[in-house]
């Protein structure tokens, strides 16, 4: 072979070479297909790159498996390049001749021959390691996605149970409000109960039993009078005290029990009863005063402020170690204020709980005014005093009753 037939054969092999890189490369480029169909393909490219295409046979192998051209078996005259991924597995490509041939570079191999095969399995180790991590991938993301299938699924049967739980949290919310509400109305309405029963209690104090008494009195004292040579004047005298006794004994019962003042004068003549009446027993000076119109309240407006007024002096007397206190009554043209402030010794209003069973008072207080559509207000602090104010309307009720 002459030099110009040489260059144009090394010219037609190196053609040969770049042929089947590119068509490697064109078919490596296709991530669609899969690797077992791709090794197969690469590797029936291989014959015709080589020097002797009709007696050459290759084969691919990786990870355990082998893509070969028909007829491949091992040969001596054999060239192999082998490559490893980075997560351990090993493959090779081997070409082989099926005959002897002429002896070149390496064997019957040429150089170039070396280089085509060594850069093919650098494509092939990149194509597979890129496959690999694409697995890799795909696998977490289709695990990912199954897993947020499942929690999404988890989330949507708890959020449908909590759903549930917040439906039947919020009927027995509608339910104890319903409850709450009927409390409070027979709260106020078995503190008005109490109020004309006390009424008619001390009615009949007053309108019998006191009646009664005062007629023994008087007979009694008729009987003194003509009995006075008889030798009984001591008796007598003994048996009018305890007349006067229980006359006053039952004067203040029927007070106690519902005053008469309170349906016949008034709200405020009836707090300043009160007034006087805690003053005498427990030495506290309370002042009442009157601001505004004066109205005529309902009775069992007046029956609840009175009431809650009683009970916030009581408080005071018990518990608020003061020595005076002071009643404000404002009518206006639609709410009545009552505004009761002692000197004591205060307290903080955060730790005053309603329910606590030691500020039961203060709970009745409020209960009795919501029913009427009022509310209570307290402020306080240690060493200050206290201040309660009490807020009802009346025109509405005054309508309704």
């Amino acid at each position: 072979m002459n030099d110009s037939m040489r260059v144009l054969h090394l010219l037609g092999e190196r053609v040969k070479e770049l042929s089947a890189l590119h068509r490697t490369a064109r078919i490596l480029q296709d991530e669609t297909r899969p690797a077992a169909e791709t090794l197969t393909q690469v590797v029936s490219l291989l014959p015709a790159a080589w020097q002797y295409p009709e007696s050459t046979r290759a084969r691919i192998v990786f990870d355990g498996s082998e893509f070969a051209t028909t007829g491949f078996a091992s040969t001596d005259w054999s060239q192999q390049a082998r490559f490893k991924l980075q997560s351990g597995e090993e493959g090779l490509i081997e070409v082989c001749y099926t005959v002897e041939m002429p002896h070149e570079t390496e064997g019957p191999f040429l150089a170039e021959e070396r280089d085509l095969i060594d850069s093919l399995a650098e494509m092939l180790r990149s194509y597979l390691q890129h496959k690999k991590a694409d697995d890799t991938l795909k696998k977490a993301h289709d695990s990912l996605e199954q897993l947020v299938r499942q929690r999404t699924a988890e989330l949507q049967t708890a959020n449908k149970a909590l759903r549930s739980q917040v439906d039947e949290y919020r009927r027995a919310q509608k339910q104890i409000e319903a409850h709450q509400r009927e409390l409070s109305r027979l709260t106020s309405e078995l503190s008005l109960a109490e109020a004309r029963e006390r009424r008619l209690i001390a009615g009949d104090l007053h309108d019998h039993i006191g009646q009664a008494l005062a007629f023994i009195k008087m007979k009694v004292s008729l009987f003194q009078g003509n009995a006075v040579f008889c030798g009984f004047e001591d008796s007598l005298a003994e048996i009018l005290t305890l007349l006067d006794q229980t006359i006053s004994y039952t004067r203040n019962l029927t007070f106690e029990l519902s005053p008469p003042v309170l349906y016949e004068l008034g709200l405020t003549p009836a707090i300043e009863w009160l007034a006087e009446s805690l003053e005498r027993r427990h030495g506290l000076r309370t002042v009442v005063r009157t601001t505004g119109l004066h109205p005529a309240l309902p009775d069992d407006l007046k029956v609840v402020l009175f009431k809650s007024v009683q009970e916030a002096l009581n408080n005071v007397t018990a518990h608020a170690a003061a020595t005076e206190a002071a009643v404000t009554v404002s009518v206006g043209s639609e709410t009545v204020t009552i505004q009761v402030r002692d000197n004591g010794k205060g307290f903080n209003p955060d730790t005053v709980i309603a329910s606590d069973g030691h500020h039961f008072g203060l709970f009745s207080i409020r209960e009795r005014l919501g029913y009427l559509g009022g509310s209570l207000k307290l402020d306080s602090t240690p060493g200050n005093g206290t201040t309660l104010t009490l807020t009802a309307p009346y025109h509405a009720l005054r309508e309704d009753r």
